[in-house]
């Protein structure tokens, strides 16, 4: 899956500056500042990803078992995910040169350019680990194996001193990402999740992720793809489309 390609939603980055009702328009000075942003983004991210696929000793509501490795406290695995035989776990990052710049930024008092990058970098993580994913269904699909929704530490039913276990399993080094005293991941516009794999693994639920996928002629789908009319200030600024690499 090298070379994965993924869109950066303009309307997401906008929601992240305050846009989040219909009627908010922004102005043409803001669409301006957004268009800036998207060519520096284009020049200082540095998508990337790392992915791994290990064997599942067992499996209970506590949490994962992984052969000759450690239990990973996902909760509620049963009841979610099904029945799985393998656990991906996946660390992806926009990486540093974001910060750097942004800090740069800031120096030269550009800050509306300097937070509108921070909203590209923020939804970017999230279309990356996104991608990810997406990519992960449809490929394994063509091996008669299921991938589950992801989950992530840090989340209700994940705590984030597992991203420890994560990242001894996963070589995060090779493309950059490593933890800090407080298991928080650097560079900050990282994401780090879980999925289930297996033939018997269920894929989505009733309310995630099927209804914000657009994955197109997957048998598996289990809500109806939900059709909105975008504002019609879009049409003036499109994706940022970005390319990824593995570690």
């Amino acid at each position: 899956m090298d070379g994965l390609t993924f869109e950066v939603d303009p309307q997401e980055v906008l929601r992240l500056q305050g846009y989040r009702r219909p009627t908010d328009v922004p102005t043409p000075e803001v669409l301006e500042i957004l268009h800036a942003g998207k060519a520096e983004a284009r020049r200082v991210f540095q998508p990337r990803w790392v992915y791994h696929e290990f064997p599942v000793e067992s499996v209970d509501p506590d949490g994962c078992q992984l052969q000759g490795g450690p239990c990973l406290l996902i909760q509620g695995i049963p009841e979610r995910w099904g029945s799985i035989s393998m656990l991906g776990l996946a660390v992806c990052t926009i990486g540093d040169a974001l910060e750097e710049r942004i800090e740069a930024l800031f120096v030269e008092r550009e800050f509306p350019l300097a937070f509108m990058l921070d909203s590209l970098g923020s939804v970017a993580a999230e279309a990356l680990a996104e991608g990810l994913h997406r990519q992960l269904c449809a490929d394994r699909l063509t091996r008669d194996l299921k991938v589950t929704s992801r989950e992530s530490p840090g989340y209700s039913r994940w705590l984030i001193e597992d991203q420890q276990k994560v990242f001894s399993l996963l070589p995060a080094e090779t493309i950059g990402v490593e933890l800090n005293p407080y298991c928080v991941m650097m560079p900050r516009k990282s994401i780090s999740f879980a999925v289930g794999v297996g033939p018997e693994a269920r894929m989505g639920s009733s309310f995630s992720p099927c209804q914000s996928c657009d994955m197109r002629g997957c048998a598996y789908r289990r809500a109806p793809r939900r059709e909105t009319v975008p504002p019609a200030w879009t049409t003036e600024v499109s994706p940022l489309v970005l390319v990824s690499n593995t570690g």
